[in-house]
């Protein structure tokens, strides 16, 4: 598929599955969800700025249950839970979440840096999130590859499938940091998350983030001026590229 190609594909999608969508996801965030939004946000990046700093720590050969408690532990993984959740309601609503059960390898594969919104990096920057807006390129790079080597794992189980079970993966490591931090044996009965784990959850966090941020955008309650066409188009780029983050994560969580 030439480039040409699939930009004109890029465009159906947007205009069949998101354009008619985004009026009635405008009229939901800002009745009911648009608190929501800004408070998810601000969740995640306190999560984000936690994993980059458990990121760097454990590339020092730092425990990080020696770092950090177990209820901050348990604090950081619930607001990666509570982004994940929120995450795919939005893309329901969206309907990005039907798109990406059908079209998601297909959308990755050929995902170009300026098929996201010219204003992703400044938003990105704006909400708290400099590292990820650094490094849109890399990270549209590697949504590419994976999605290019691990065709079968994205075939069989639906990519909405496999985000709530994320989702609830994600609450049960929230409840067992919270059951070993109320305990008081000396040695808390939780398993430990290694090194793997904690990427993995750090690339769930800026998936979400990208794709809450860019939906957002998308239903006009981000104060970023962008086309009509940016909207439905941007959305769709930008929720491929932070879905594939978090599906990039969830291996890793799952142990794989």
């Amino acid at each position: 598929m030439t480039d040409d190609e699939f930009d004109a594909f890029l465009r159906y999608i947007a205009d069949t599955y998101v354009e008619p969508r985004l009026p009635l996801t405008r009229r939901m965030l800002r009745h009911h969800f648009e608190d929501e939004v800004g408070w998810t946000l601000d969740q995640l990046r306190e999560a984000h700025q936690a994993l980059n700093y458990i990121h760097d720590a454990m590339r020092r050969d730092e425990d990080v249950y020696e770092t950090f408690t177990l209820d901050a532990l348990a604090n950081i993984i619930g607001n990666a839970s509570r982004g994940v959740h929120f995450q795919n309601r939005l893309a329901e609503d969206a309907g990005l979440m039907e798109v990406m059960d059908e079209y998601f390898a297909d959308l990755a594969s050929g995902l170009r840096a300026d098929h996201l919104p010219s204003v992703e990096s400044e938003i990105l920057s704006a909400l708290g999130f400099p590292r990820i807006s650094a490094h849109l390129p890399a990270l549209i790079c590697a949504v590419k590859i994976f999605s290019q080597k691990r065709t079968g794992y994205l075939t069989e189980v639906p990519v909405s499938q496999q985000l709530r079970d994320l989702a609830e993966r994600l609450d049960r490591a929230r409840q067992e940091h919270q059951a070993a931090a109320r305990s008081e044996q000396e040695e808390p009965p939780i398993q430990q998350r290694q090194r793997k784990w904690w990427t993995g959850l750090g690339k769930v966090v800026s998936g979400s983030a990208i794709s809450i941020a860019d939906i957002a955008l998308g239903a006009g309650l981000i104060p970023f001026e962008v086309s009509a066409e940016t909207r439905s188009w941007g959305a769709l780029s930008s929720t491929t590229l932070g879905i594939g983050q978090v599906m990039e994560g969830v291996g890793a969580i799952r142990g794989e």
